[in-house]
């Protein structure tokens, strides 16, 4: 059984478990290995292969194939998560710190809300607006659901506390 990835003009390597492409001046790794599958790079293409022919290495196969063609996508057009701060009666503050997002003010505590920005991810805020970007999918993902979940209410009725950071839009691609 055997499933391929286009590179589309990136170049990959692929040692010790670990892919990486670069391309555009960046380079996205992932680590891709499995016992059941081999993994080779050759002629711009990343092929997957194995021994066995069954449901589970189908899917394993069509998985490794999808992080691939998102790491690809990444680098030909950055991943991009759009976020909306929602508040209603306590306006809080949203910034940048470091490699940190700093949510203030949130439902009115004293002590701020901080979340770590994944490596590959950048944020921008205007207002209370967010604007996470990357060519790293899962760096990209990661940070807004972070960023999401930091903002939980705890034991409080969500219909009337609606009060938080959400994801808007994940910018999908066509």
């Amino acid at each position: 059984m055997r499933e391929t990835a286009d590179l589309n003009g990136f170049e990959a390597n692929y040692e010790d478990g670990v892919l990486e492409v670069e391309g555009n001046g960046e380079t996205v790794s992932r680590k891709l290995n499995h016992a059941r599958i081999d993994v080779e790079v050759k002629d711009g293409e990343v092929v997957f292969s194995s021994d066995e022919s069954n449901k589970t290495v189908k899917s394993i196969l069509g998985t490794f194939r999808s992080h691939v063609q998102n790491m690809v996508d990444g680098l030909e057009d950055e991943h991009v998560y759009q976020m909306k701060g929602v508040y209603a009666h306590f306006p809080m503050d949203i910034d940048v710190e470091n490699d940190q997002v700093v949510i203030g003010n949130f439902m009115g505590e004293r002590n701020p809300r901080k979340v770590d920005i994944a490596e590959g991810a950048e944020v921008s805020v205007n207002g209370e607006d967010l604007e996470i970007r990357g060519a790293d999918k899962e760096a990209v993902g990661l940070t807004a659901g972070r960023i999401e979940q930091a903002c939980k209410k705890g034991n409080r009725d969500p219909r009337t506390f609606q009060d938080g950071v959400y994801i808007t839009d994940k910018g999908e691609k066509e």
